[in-house]
């Protein structure tokens, strides 16, 4: 009996579209609100030592600004982030210097936490990777598809991301970042999340790097979808003023 090519190819066809509808669906979640949002991240040592960073965003539709401070140096960060986070300006404060991030800069950890630039620019995952459904899985007792997610462009840190969404409402419930021998190094969990006018916004990520043995807490503790600001705050050249 001979295979019929084309039906297999429509096939994968098929997968592949599914696989890129459920990036559409995480991509929406992951957007952050538009206005002004504020939060804490505490970054956990093995010792059990830890650091805490406070930060204030400033997000309009494709552009958004972080300011990064701790209570014993102030403000010590400004990181930009431009056309929907794909452009990364970051502004050190205390050095009074401008940086690019292009390629595998994106990827620095952010004030020496697991989180990278890259990691919260929420860059869409639907035009970063190709995906593939390779099963299913169950995540803290939720029923979820299983994605492996292949980096468009080879210039950066994350040779595969594994990604983890639940069935019902597409939620992301989980990010393995994988090195580029495929090896995992780090994972992200979604473990809180509220909904707001029918949409649904994770308010707070645990970000586990496997070979420091360290866990970064990022929690958003307010919202303020009323605020305006100038949309001059999103030049580059404006950071430093």
């Amino acid at each position: 009996m001979a295979f019929n090519y084309n039906a297999l190819s429509q096939e994968g066809r098929k997968i592949e579209l599914n696989a890129q509808g459920i990036l559409v669906q995480v991509d929406k979640i992951f957007k952050y609100p538009l206005g002004i949002i504020r939060g804490l991240i505490k970054h956990i040592r093995p010792d059990g030592n830890a650091a805490t960073i406070t930060f204030t965003g400033y997000v309009s539709q494709g552009d958004y600004l972080f300011t990064f401070s701790s209570p014993e140096r102030g403000d010590q960060l400004k990181v930009l982030y431009n056309l929907g986070g794909e452009d990364i300006w970051v502004y050190n404060i205390h050095a009074l210097k401008l940086f690019h991030k292009l390629g595998i800069d994106k990827y620095d950890e952010i004030l020496s936490t697991n989180f990278s630039f890259i990691d919260l620019s929420n860059a869409d995952l639907q035009s970063n990777y190709t995906a593939m459904i390779k099963g299913n899985a169950f995540i803290r007792g939720v029923e979820a598809y299983k994605l492996v997610l292949n980096p468009i462009a080879r210039d950066g840190v994350y040779g595969m991301l594994t990604l983890y969404v639940a069935k019902d409402r597409f939620i992301p419930l989980r990010i393995d970042f994988h090195d580029r021998d495929k090896a995992i190094f780090k994972y992200m969990t979604v473990v809180k999340i509220k909904e707001k006018d029918k949409r649904i916004i994770p308010i707070r990520y645990d970000m586990m790097n496997i070979r420091q043995g360290t866990v970064t807490i990022v929690s958003f503790n307010e919202f303020d979808e009323t605020a305006s600001f100038d949309k001059e705050l999103f030049r580059s050249e404006k950071l430093g003023e």
